[in-house]
């Protein structure tokens, strides 16, 4: 079996079959292309169909295809067609053009099965299948020859059960597809399912990319209380099936997600008592904590998965050589931590050419979205991916319906995006924190009136998880002194390196982020406190200084604006670093996938990310999202309350490094002549560094005598 199954009580098969099926389709149609489904007839496909319709999904863009029918007329009680008809296509409104029938009522069935293979696309988006009590899918039984076929698509056979004669797509069909669900109900296939899982090469085994769902009964479980997901129950010597190494915060929350998903979770910590948090928590029973490294990485079925949450740095190198000697080829460990993204590549590449797979995994949503549903990032080889796949996609966020999960590329394309991430998040918190101080200095906005102002623009375009984080922080008061509680807060900001990492990436990269290196400066800065409460008695700034009746009634909606503008140009910033070092390191980012997964469960999403992802999707090589049809005309827009909020800030003497380095780079990313003619033309004359010339740049370069 390829990937773990997904185990829940029979109840709950339909709604769980129809979201996975929903969630496919959007995902296969992201940018508006139509989508193929194949369907499957049998009682617990129906419960799916029945299910299905409720979900939001564009059915104008769904072709629907059959995996098999039977040779009878479409009407008749044992029609796969009749089935899908009344409880999918009647019931959504599904015009004739879009369904591609198997026609079963054909005398000349070889010339059917021909007929149908020519309707078939070359590779179906989604499948689903099903699995009989001998271990057939489709119409593919034990030990026929149409197992074994190879060129033909679609075939007329004989199966042992009545009506005999069938139309079945072959398995080069069904391995092809993007994504197939299969499903299971019922004891009575409690059997088979037990030596499916066991290895047995039974037909529906050969799909080897199918995700199965089964009913608790199916798989040998006890009923689970109540209608929820999947069996929590973990019987005696049943093997876990992923693995959390590391119980501080953020491991708690995802080994508890996890288990919240049906999955049977080992977890282990150095310190053991760290698990008593996590029973405290209200682990379910199929998370089990073991005292000993040893004891928890035999508790996991192989291929193990396991998923490290350490300190970046040493302590992975340390515990990755406590794993190894334990571990087999094909095993995998994912490092969910802030990881230098350098570090991963080395990880990976070492543990590559011992038959190990490991994956550098970007985390982003806090303690909260860890529980929840995060965004994730993971880098690594592809088939390690696929492994791990069913897992993450069932914990992370949500976003339109799909998982905010995405393979991002090889090695350390995982841990380098999440870093740029971080680094857009530093820059992003400082524009607030610039937004906060020069409405409260310039206008003299209190605290209230400021969570009043925020409350109203997180319901436009200025909306994010930034904005709603900072209204919490506004709105809590100090019980000691009934205060805003922000307001007892030391004005010095900490920093864990992630920021930093981004901005000497940029350098190396040659990749202008002054937005991200202003909101690092500004950390730096404020760490100064005693320097600077003593400066300010030394150097004063503007005096006698007020703003006119004009600013004094527009500034707050000038500052909206120029927020707005000065994130823009922040995320472009930070998406040219990930273009660059995709480039570089021959990664293959999509920058479209990166705001997708980044619009649910991060610290960054934000209602900007919905242009951003439309930008990259119909231009994906577009060289900067400023540059954007659907971004330039807006920034044009803005740019004027933009300056005026720089200059309105500059003459009052309230700094605000990210607007102005933005605003900056704005300026100088759209200016055609920039000085540094005479920046070359000075190198040249004290160090022969040479030169270009304007009126024949492509000559090459030349040195003048400047004395």
């Amino acid at each position: 079996m390829s990937a773990t199954p997904r185990v829940m009580n029979k109840e709950a098969l339909g709604p769980e079959g129809a979201r996975w099926v929903a969630d496919a389709l959007r995902e296969a149609m992201a940018g508006g292309q139509r989508v193929s489904l194949a369907l499957s007839g049998g009682s617990t496909t129906g419960q799916v169909y029945r299910e299905l319709v409720k979900q939001d999904v564009p059915w104008a863009l769904v072709d629907f295809y059959f995996v098999d029918e039977r040779f009878v007329p479409p009407d008749h009680p044992d029609s796969n067609y009749l089935l899908a008809e009344q409880t999918l296509l009647k019931p959504l409104g599904i015009q004739p053009h879009q369904v591609f029938r198997m026609q079963g009522e054909r005398a000349d069935r070889d010339q059917a099965a021909r007929d149908y293979e020519a309707l078939l696309p070359e590779v179906l988006d989604v499948v689903v299948m099903g699995m009989g009590e001998d271990g057939h899918t489709a119409s593919l039984f034990p030990g026929h020859a149409a197992l074994e076929e190879r060129q033909r698509r679609v075939l007329a056979v004989v199966g042992p059960k009545p009506p005999p004669w069938r139309m079945t797509l072959t398995l080069p069909v069904l391995q092809s597809a993007r994504k197939v669900l299969g499903l299971v109900n019922g004891a009575g296939k409690r059997d088979i399912v037990a030596r499916f899982r066991a290895g047995e090469d039974f037909p529906a085994a050969r799909v080897t990319q199918a995700q199965w769902m089964m009913d608790t009964a199916a798989a040998g479980q006890d009923d689970v209380k109540g209608g929820g997901a999947m069996s929590t129950a973990r019987s005696s010597g049943e093997l876990a099936q992923f693995g959390v190494l590391g119980m501080g915060v953020m491991g708690q929350s995802l080994a508890l997600n996890v288990a919240d998903r049906g999955f049977r979770v080992s977890v282990w910590d150095i310190e053991p008592k760290r698990f008593d948090d996590v029973r405290a928590k209200g682990a379910p029973a199929s998370l089990q904590g073991h005292a000993a490294l040893e004891d928890f990485v035999a508790s996991l079925e192989r291929p193990r998965r396991i998923l490290m949450m350490v300190t970046a740095g040493a302590p992975v190198d340390s515990v990755m050589g406590r794993l190894e000697p334990l571990l087999q080829p094909g095993d995998i460990v994912l490092d969910g931590g802030n990881s230098w993204f350098q570090d991963t590549r080395r990880r990976e590449a070492a543990w590559t050419q011992k038959g190990l797979h490991f994956l550098g995994v970007g985390v982003s949503g806090g303690e909260e979205g860890a529980r929840h549903g995060p965004s994730l990032m993971p880098g690594g080889p592809a088939e390690a991916y696929a492994l791990v796949r069913p897992v993450l996609e069932a914990i992370a966020a949500r976003s339109e319906g799909s998982p905010c999960v995405t393979h991002v590329g090889p090695d350390g394309a995982g841990h380098f995006v999440k870093m740029v991430h971080n680094g857009i998040e530093y820059a992003d918190m400082q524009l607030l924190a610039e937004t906060y101080d020069l409405l409260r200095r310039g206008l003299g906005l209190s605290t209230d009136a400021l969570a009043d102002l925020f409350t109203q623009w997180n319901q436009g375009i200025a909306e994010s998880f930034l904005l709603e984080t900072t209204l919490q922080v506004l709105r809590k008061k100090d019980p000691e002194t009934g205060k805003p509680l922000v307001e007892q807060v030391l004005d010095k900001a900490g920093q864990k390196g992630t920021g930093k990492w981004t901005v000497q990436v940029a350098l190396d990269l040659g990749v202008s982020v002054p937005s991200i290196a202003g909101a690092l400066d500004a950390r730096n800065l404020s760490s100064l406190k005693d320097e600077r409460v003593a400066a300010s008695r030394v150097l004063p700034g503007p005096t006698g200084e007020s703003l006119s009746a004009d600013e004094r009634a527009n500034l707050a909606a000038w500052v909206h604006d120029a927020l707005y503008a000065a994130r823009v140009a922040t995320y472009a910033q930070g998406l040219r670093l990930i273009q660059a070092a995709s480039r570089e390191y021959k990664w293959n980012v999509s920058l479209a996938e990166m705001a997708r997964i980044w619009r649910a469960g991060c610290i960054i999403r934000a209602k900007l990310l919905t242009p951003l992802r439309e930008a990259f999707t119909q231009q994906p090589e577009l060289s900067n999202l400023m540059l954007a049809d659907n971004v330039a005309p807006v920034l044009e827009k803005m740019a004027p309350a933009w300056r005026k909020t720089v200059g309105v800030a500059t003459r009052l003497g309230i700094p605000t490094p990210v607007f102005s380095a933005s605003l900056a780079y704005f300026d100088s990313y759209r200016s055609a002549e920039l000085p540094q003619n005479l920046t070359q033309a000075q190198r040249d004359a004290f160090g022969a560094h040479t030169y270009q010339r304007r009126d024949r740049p492509d000559a090459g370069f030349v040195h003048s005598d400047w004395s």
